[in-house]
């Protein structure tokens, strides 16, 4: 494995992934006044589960498009890699403020927060990594470019334009 391909932003995004990796699975996520161990991320299926898979996700996938095991035109894996983290970072923000479901006694565990600020890592290199990929801010506020980003960016596919004459 070649290291020199990794720019910043990969190494933020795989960074993240591994972050999240030992977040979720190592470190208590809850702690119980008075009690050994606590809950981790797979206690709690949408604050937890899903925003430790979006981040391993976020990471493979990184590390597969560095290597050149996936292909980048197929999709637009910088802003799938951006989605998929933002929406694990807001997740996990829920669970940090309102820890849903958590009685009195039971506080926030070093998994939980190391999880969390996992997210924000990853979702720093995925914003970077989307802006070096030509990427703007302004881009995700217009659903045209999004749509377009995952037609291929062929604007004559949005139904626009007819489509050619058949050759004779």
């Amino acid at each position: 494995m070649d290291f020199s391909k990794f720019k910043t932003s990969d190494w933020l995004i795989v960074g993240g992934g591994v972050l999240t990796l030992i977040g979720g699975l190592f470190l208590d996520w809850l702690k119980a006044d008075g009690f050994g161990g606590g809950a981790h991320a797979f206690d709690f299926t949408l604050t937890g589960a899903l925003p430790w898979i979006l981040l391993i996700a976020a990471a493979v996938i990184t590390v597969l498009l560095v290597l050149g095991k996936l292909d980048s035109k197929t999709q637009p894996w910088p802003l799938i890699v951006l989605g998929g983290t933002v929406l694990a970072a807001l997740l996990l923000l829920i669970r940090v403020i309102f820890n849903p479901g958590a009685p009195d006694g039971i506080s926030r565990g070093l998994g939980m927060l190391a999880t969390f600020v996992a997210a924000l890592i990853a979702t720093a290199g995925a914003f970077l990594s989307f802006q070096a990929s030509g990427g703007k801010l302004s881009d995700l506020a217009d659903i045209n470019k999004l749509k377009a980003s995952f037609a291929g960016g062929n604007e004559a596919d949005s139904g626009d334009m007819p489509p050619p004459p058949p050759a004779q």
